[in-house]
């Protein structure tokens, strides 16, 4: 019977020590699980978060407000219709304006021009007229000089 008995013994031995191992492998699982359970149920503070989200939208608020209270939204489109219009005619009006200014400097211009080659014609003439004078003068004098010369003998 001590055979028998000794192999019961060693399994049972093996078999409580596997239960020691066992229950206090269960004994660290019970004593972390109020450390999990306190981590999972903490409430998260989202105080930072919400005051961000009520900054923002108290700055989308003051634009609204600020584009509520344009005057152009109070406009009815017949009013839109003029305002475009009467914008319109100013932006024609001021390059109308500019294009005369334009158109008068240009002529001032060309007047300007023309004096230059109306003064150009002029010199010209006044060498012409020399040079005519000139040689009227010199033939002229040619004739004289022949004259007296002539007189002189006689």
């Amino acid at each position: 019977m001590s055979d028998q008995d000794e192999p019961g013994e060693d399994d049972a031995a093996r078999a409580f020590g596997s239960l020691q191992a066992e229950v206090a492998t269960l004994r660290q699982a019970v004593e972390a699980l109020p450390a999990i359970v306190e981590g999972a149920t903490r409430a998260t503070d989202y105080t930072p978060t919400l005051g961000a989200v009520v900054k923002v939208l108290t700055q989308v608020e003051a634009r609204i407000v600020a584009i509520q209270d344009h005057p152009a939204l109070k406009l009815t489109p017949e009013q839109h219709g003029r305002a475009i219009g009467r914008a319109g005619a100013e932006a024609f009006t001021e390059a109308a304006r500019i294009m005369r200014d334009e158109a008068d400097a240009l002529k001032r211009e060309r007047m300007h021009l023309a004096g230059i080659v109306g003064e150009a014609r002029t010199k010209a003439e006044q060498r012409r007229w020399v040079m005519w004078i000139s040689g009227v003068g010199v033939a002229t004098g040619l004739a004289l000089f022949l004259l007296f010369a002539v007189v002189a003998r006689v």
